[in-house]
């Protein structure tokens, strides 16, 4: 019976990967409004959301976190979907724009980083870019605690996909792109160590001040990557090369450049950012704590 919590999970996923786009958003949408499920997410989003969004009064702050669950919650079941979906089951259910910008990228011998965030559906974004180009994807992950869940996981992403490095392995991560390969890269996430502070909506967020080492090191041409969900449930994506000036030799610099670009995707669908996430968590010294 060992891990079979894990095995489940992929079950789940198959199951999930029948659901049409629509039907996805809608059970998304139900799970959301369980409370047991969501006490802690609502109260870190409220959080976020009360930060972000100082101009919008209460009702407009309880009605972006309601709807921000909601997508949360859809992105989880996207997730699995991405993970665990038969080759060829999620066709069609994405537009994408740019992926001429990716091959051109490989075709002159250079690697690629595909630069993207935590959208809730950045998963499944993923997926969709790998299955419709037809290119080996790699990607710089944070690895599970649970053996059994990395494993199932970690399967799923290779399914699609290429290898799976840990967020430690810059070096491994460097190498796939400088032999030709494309990969994805997505640190907007808090950085407790090794951090620059930069304005995110406006408050100082602790970011990786790597980011710039990492794409020099790499030696890819770095695209950007946004992804939103249509009111039909299907994906909308767009890669685009990054601006010449970035990445720059200030780390400070092209960390602040990164969120900007970040801050300026998620303002065109701010309820399909993750701000469940304890985004403010690291302060800067003498601040005090941000989540109580």
């Amino acid at each position: 019976m060992a891990c079979l919590h894990a095995r489940s999970m992929r079950v789940v996923g198959r199951l999930l990967a029948r659901l049409s786009p629509r039907a996805t958003v809608r059970l998304g949408r139900l799970l959301s409004r369980i409370p047991m499920l969501n006490a802690r997410r609502r109260r870190i989003a409220a959080a976020n959301i009360a930060a972000c969004f100082p101009a919008l009064d209460a009702a407009g702050r309880r009605d972006l976190v309601a709807r921000t669950l909601a997508s949360n919650t859809t992105g989880v079941l996207e997730t699995l979907q991405a993970w665990f979906a038969p080759p060829g089951r999620l066709a069609g259910r994405a537009r994408i724009d740019g992926l001429e910008h990716l091959h051109a990228a490989l075709a002159d011998g250079h690697g690629a980083v595909l630069v993207c965030a935590h959208y809730d559906g950045v998963e499944l974004a993923g997926r969709h870019v790998a299955e419709a180009s037809g290119v080996r994807m790699v990607a710089l992950v944070r690895r599970y605690n649970d053996p059994c869940i990395e494993a199932e996981v970690s399967a799923g992403r290779s399914s699609y996909g290429g290898a799976t490095y840990d967020k430690k392995d810059i070096a491994g991560f460097a190498d796939e792109v400088r032999a030709g390969h494309a990969a994805f890269y997505v640190p907007d996430q808090d950085a407790a160590r090794r951090t620059v502070f930069v304005p995110f909506f406006g408050v100082q967020a602790a970011t990786l001040g790597a980011i710039g080492g990492v794409l020099r090191r790499s030696g890819g041409r770095v695209l950007l990557m946004w992804c939103h969900r249509e009111d039909d449930g299907r994906q909308r994506i767009a890669l685009q090369p990054a601006p010449a000036t970035w990445p720059c030799d200030d780390d400070a610099a092209t960390a602040a450049g990164y969120m900007a670009w970040v801050e300026s995707c998620v303002r065109q669908a701010p309820e399909q950012y993750l701000w469940v996430h304890r985004r403010f968590k690291t302060r800067p010294p003498g601040e005090p704590p941000f989540y109580r």
